[in-house]
């Protein structure tokens, strides 16, 4: 009986070891990033490709984009650059616009590179080949009343029609409930 006491404390900082591990590793099993997408913004989310990474924004990114995509009449912010070794995507956050302004002024631009493929009233989805560029845009009004505009590049025809068809960047984006 002289060695109960020792044996219940040595138990409960024991207990103490294991009940701290179990919450530890229930903290991170509920609280991993799923690689395979990245957090947008208003509870969307973008699913990521194998290859495909996240990357940071420099200024000859965003030149590229502006060049291509952003116009000084419609202004749509780039807000994330995705890598891939064939291709890259774009994902900006239309501001104080609509999709009528949008497919309006791509259907005027000067280059007359534009070609829109389908248009209603809650996005348009526009391919079309420059520079060498296969491109794709697509651009919507999402159900939790966010707008979202995704365009993406490649110099091959396959990627761009097996990648960045409308069916395809629709089902990458996520709206997390």
């Amino acid at each position: 009986m002289a060695n109960a006491p020792v044996n219940t404390i040595f138990f409960c900082q024991h207990m103490r070891k294991c009940y701290f591990f179990v919450l530890l590793f229930l903290f991170f099993a509920c609280n991993t990033k799923n690689n395979n997408e990245i957090n947008l913004f208003n509870n969307n989310s973008f699913k990521l490709h194998s290859g495909e990474s996240l990357k940071d924004i420099t200024p000859c990114i965003t030149e590229m984009y502006t060049e291509y995509f952003n116009t000084q009449q419609i202004q749509i912010p780039l807000f994330k650059y995705i890598k891939h070794v064939d291709y890259v995507i774009f994902i900006g956050i239309p501001y104080n616009t609509s999709i009528d302004k949008m497919v309006n002024l791509r259907l005027n631009k000067p280059d007359s590179c534009h070609a829109i493929l389908e248009r209603n009233t809650t996005g348009f989805f526009n391919k079309y080949k420059k520079n060498g560029y296969y491109i794709s845009e697509y651009s919507a009004v999402l159900e939790n009343k966010s707008m979202i505009y995704i365009s993406a590049m490649s110099y091959s025809k396959v990627i761009s029609d097996s990648l960045f068809n409308k069916a395809e960047i629709i089902k990458r984006i996520k709206i997390i409930k």
